[in-house]
């Protein structure tokens, strides 16, 4: 898959110089031409690759997802239960790692249409899908309605932002039922009665049918953001960052303090993790997983990507241990305690601020643009 994207991002990056060589254009035509197609030879491998990777990474654990929720079904027991939820984890993880290279760059998702998400939209409004405390034979899994990909596609967040039956957390909300006591309880409900209820909904049936169709909707939809295409795509918006790290730095303290100043800000003020709808601060209450994906996120920051935006800084040891400091803290945080440790919250804020400093300082002490930069 790397290499076909490779192959996909050359041919795209280069098709410009190729039809301006090939027209019958004037000299100063070709010369624009010729100017317009050049960001594509600043374009640094490590750059490039590390696009290539993210994508592969993201596209790679969609497709396990899949089969394992496919191996869960087929035989609902605690080891397969236990490697669907971690193969949600890792590709949830990834996905948002992914996601982070398309906040660095500016550029909206590929699959977000009319600000409808079919990957990782949430919250999920409790008993939309199935049932929660006090609510026995809520949701989907209790109604008559027909499962299919097109009615999930199109009642994806329809008539409210809330309603999601596509993408990571009504997956999340399957495998990690509200109100389940334990995996036992999680897999009684994936049981298939011997003899089918002659006048009460199969729920077992519809259960499987939901996380079924839905792992199988979420693994084409992620396939998408490994195309040639919108590799390019991803790889031509960080093209700008790249080469300069006083640029590269300023955007990275911006898209940090988004990511991971504004929920731990939020945190601390409602500890009890809900707002005043009384709906999840969380990403993914269920899976309890926030904070360690923010850890896995900063530790991919610091291998992969710092010597790729801001290669030759004073500061990029010092900056590289102040992230790895950040990423224990992030993982210290415990979601399930009620309230949350407002210490453990504290001194992520506090690591963080160090990592924005350095990040601030850098911005500002970075070479200048050369003059020829600087007027392009």
């Amino acid at each position: 898959m790397a290499r076909k994207a490779d192959r996909g991002l050359a041919v795209l990056l280069g098709a410009g110089m190729l039809i301006a060589g090939c027209s019958d254009k004037t000299p100063a035509d070709k010369d624009a031409a010729k100017n317009e197609a050049a960001p594509a030879a600043r374009i640094s491998q490590p750059l490039q690759d590390g696009v290539e990777q993210a994508t592969t990474s993201t596209c790679k654990a969609a497709d396990a997802l899949n089969d394992a929720i496919t191996g869960f079904l087929d035989a609902p027991n605690d080891d397969n239960l236990e490697t669907a939820r971690r193969a949600w984890r890792e590709a949830h993880s990834d996905y948002r790692q992914l996601a982070f290279l398309y906040a660095l760059a500016g550029q909206p998702m590929p699959q977000q249409h009319n600000d409808r998400d079919p990957i990782d939209a949430h919250p999920l409004l409790p008993g939309y899908l199935d049932q929660v405390p006090g609510y026995p034979h809520s949701g989907l899994t209790y109604s008559e309605v027909p499962l299919t990909p097109d009615y999930l596609r199109k009642e994806h967040q329809s008539t409210d932002f809330y309603y999601l039956t596509l993408g990571f957390h009504p997956l999340e909300s399957l495998l990690w039922p509200a109100g389940a006591d334990g995996t036992d309880e999680t897999i009684q409900r994936y049981q298939r009665p011997e003899k089918p209820p002659e006048e009460t909904v199969n729920a077992p049936e519809r259960r499987h049918d939901l996380l079924r169709l839905i792992a199988n909707a979420l693994d084409r939809d992620i396939q998408t953001l490994c195309t040639a295409q919108n590799t390019a795509y991803l790889v031509t918006g960080l093209v700008e960052l790249d080469g300069h790290p006083g640029r590269a730095a300023a955007t990275l303290d911006k898209a940090l303090g988004a990511k991971i100043g504004k929920p731990l800000a939020a945190w601390t003020q409602s500890p009890d993790g809900e707002d005043h709808n009384g709906m999840p601060l969380a990403h993914s209450p269920e899976a309890a997983t926030d904070f360690s994906e923010l850890a896995a996120l900063v530790r991919h920051l610091a291998t992969e990507w710092n010597e790729a935006l801001l290669a030759g800084v004073d500061s990029a040891d010092t900056l590289d241990q102040q992230m790895q400091a950040l990423a224990k803290q992030l993982a210290a945080i415990d979601m399930t305690q009620a309230p949350i440790n407002t210490d453990a919250l504290d001194a992520a804020r506090q690591a963080l601020a160090q990592v924005r400093e350095t990040l601030a300082r850098i911005s500002l002490k970075a070479p200048a643009e050369s003059s020829e930069e600087a007027g392009e």
